[in-house]
């Protein structure tokens, strides 16, 4: 029954996301700051000592923490200077409007370009350039669509070809980035690390899509590529990730895709699509 995909995907949102939720008395800040910020009549911070939900000095230090967090700020009224108006980040109306979306959405039908809402690869092989770019333009299209953060990691001739496709669909700056990788490892998951902090200060799942063609032009051999697969799944255990990676079998062993093909233990959850 789909209704268990909704609620799985919404735990896992619920694990990533509003973890700070679980604390009485932040779930009543948020509750109370966001309804008033949604009817434009912001929460005064003496308004928020009256309605009951604590001690003035348990208030002030469930606020303290939620500003710690990035979720809550407040600024001076514009009609009375005297008064401080509490108001969500854009970071936090950002998350909650995700999880809206997430909890009214219906379950689509499955599509290895989707993704699962929690953790999803798909393993590509092609033996021709149209097809691998049909996959992986398909694939960042519905990221951009779902507001994730999107990477493309391929050779500069791939990516002209597969951004000419796009258009242009980001809704904000740097919601798609591209590269072409670099020549060792430690550096490549250095950049990947800094895409996913982006990703989490934002409250956005990660989507990555990489045309492996990119080891080729960076004369990164097989074995490395692969410290960098397992490092990078080490790293992304706990944040909602959907991996596309896809081998041109004209450039590569099949010794070397079947190495490759066993990163991916647990071949009953993760895709492998063949064009």
């Amino acid at each position: 029954m789909r209704v268990f995909e909704r609620m799985r995907a919404l735990r896992a949102f619920e694990n990533q996301h509003l973890l700070f939720l679980k604390t009485g008395g932040h779930h009543h800040l948020i509750g109370e700051i966001g309804h008033q910020q949604t009817v434009g009549k912001p929460l005064t911070l003496k308004q928020l000592f009256l309605l009951d939900i604590g001690s003035v000095a348990t208030v002030q230090r469930h606020l303290r923490k939620l500003k710690e967090l990035g979720l809550v700020q407040h600024q001076r009224a514009a009609c009375d200077r005297r008064s401080v108006e509490l108001t969500l980040t854009p970071k936090c109306v950002r998350i909650f409007a995700n999880y809206d979306a997430l909890m009214d959405s219906k379950p689509p039908a499955r599509d290895v370009t989707q993704g699962s809402g929690e953790r999803s690869r798909v393993f590509g092989l092609f033996d021709s350039e149209s097809g691998s770019q049909r996959l992986i333009v398909s694939f960042l299209t519905q990221g951009l669509k779902l507001g994730d953060k999107c990477l493309l990691v391929a050779p500069a001739a791939a990516q002209i070809r597969i951004l000419e496709e796009l258009n242009d669909r980001r809704k904000g700056p740097r919601q798609l980035i591209v590269s072409e990788g670099y020549e060792t490892a430690d550096a490549h998951v250095a950049f990947l690390k800094r895409v996913m902090r982006e990703a989490k200060r934002a409250g956005q799942s990660m989507r990555l899509a990489a045309d492996v063609s990119w080891t080729l032009s960076r004369n990164v051999p097989v074995g490395v590529l692969l410290d960098i697969v397992r490092r990078f799944d080490v790293m992304t255990r706990k944040l909602p990730l959907t991996a596309l990676r896809v081998f041109d079998t004209r450039h590569f062993s099949s010794e070397d895709i079947l190495r490759a093909a066993k990163c991916y233990r647990d071949h009953s959850r993760y895709s492998i699509v063949v064009g």
